[in-house]
């Protein structure tokens, strides 16, 4: 029998994508987020469409939380919502606070006032400070003597709402799961960390140019595969799960920019692509924190099995999907 999931930020990429997923397994959803979905979101869930119920509300707003719980009664609670870009944080640090942190103190006390069988909450690599050793598995430190969260407002609102999720179990026993994702792409993903504007103008018949970027290395994940991690995680018994918490990511050696250019090149031939060599100082300090991740935990546990851990199959999968979307005459 389904579960009722009530997923905040579901009207976002990663949420939509988590949204359809969820139905397809027969859970029941419902979509607490600040607007509906957009263009590409709303596309992808057109099989589904009818099966989440909206509700506008914002997780910051304590009343709207607590009316959507206690109207909907969902079963399980899985977090995404926030403000995600380190750039629009940049002197505005009082949205991490706001959004990022408030939001996820709403939704852990909602969960514990009205009995929330488990919270799943959607934190990110960018916890991590300069690395201490690969592959980077969960007990890597997040605070250290004399370094902290890489990412810094967006990273400490991370950290912090992670240890009251720690925190919330220490006291009230609550359930949770936090789920870290790594350089998530696919149809939707807002921004481009080179992948995007390389599928979809090349697609498009556009050049792509970039000054710099050529070296820099991520562990590229599939939003599917940040999909089938969000469901198991919903999924799982209690008496499964030992850790709480996991690394969402392919868990291969990384793979560069310029790598991922050659690939779209050898997938769509007339890409016209160009990416320099070096780094911007932004990437320098990133750089810091971006190594190999172990996935080990979340296999042996969650049984999770990346679909798209070859990096080239998951980029065929986002040419074909993106062709799809926009051969589309609403589209």
């Amino acid at each position: 029998m389904g579960l009722r999931v009530m997923i905040t930020g579901g009207s976002g990429f990663i949420g939509s994508h988590v949204s359809r997923s969820l139905v397809e397994h027969g859970h029941e959803v419902i979509n607490l987020d600040v607007k509906e979905p957009a263009a590409e979101a709303k596309w992808w869930l057109q099989p589904v469409t009818d099966k989440i119920t909206y509700i506008q509300g914002e997780v910051d707003e304590i009343a709207d939380v607590f009316s959507v719980v206690k109207n909907q009664k969902p079963d399980t609670i899985i977090h995404t919502a926030s403000v995600v870009g380190p750039v629009i944080l940049e002197g505005k640090h009082n949205l991490a606070i706001k959004v990022n942190l408030i939001g996820t103190l709403n939704i852990l006390e909602a969960a514990r006032i009205y009995n929330i069988r488990r919270v799943v909450y959607f934190s990110s690599i960018a916890v991590l400070p300069g690395l201490q050793y690969e592959p980077v598995d969960v007990n890597h430190p997040v605070l250290l003597a004399q370094d902290g969260p890489g990412e810094r407002f967006y990273g400490a609102s991370k950290v912090a709402s992670e240890a009251y999720c720690w925190a919330y179990r220490g006291e009230y026993g609550l359930d949770f799961i936090i789920l870290r994702p790594s350089a998530v792409y696919g149809l939707g993903q807002v921004f481009p960390i080179y992948i995007k504007p390389m599928v979809e103008n090349s697609v498009n018949g556009l050049p792509t140019r970039f000054k710099t970027g050529k070296e820099f290395p991520r562990d590229y994940t599939h939003v599917d595969d940040v999909a089938q991690m969000a469901v198991k995680a919903v999924e799982i018994s209690f008496e499964q799960v030992q850790d709480r918490v996991f690394y969402i990511a392919t868990g291969q050696p990384l793979v560069t920019a310029g790598e991922v250019a050659d690939i779209v090149k050898e997938l769509i031939p007339d890409a016209d692509i160009e990416i320099r060599s070096g780094l911007s100082e932004k990437e320098r300090i990133e750089m810091r924190y971006r190594g190999v991740l172990s996935i080990n935990n979340a296999q042996d546990q969650l049984g999770f099995k990346p679909q798209y851990a070859i990096i080239r199959d998951g980029i065929e999968n986002y040419i074909e999907t993106y062709r799809r979307y926009i051969s589309e005459p609403d589209n």
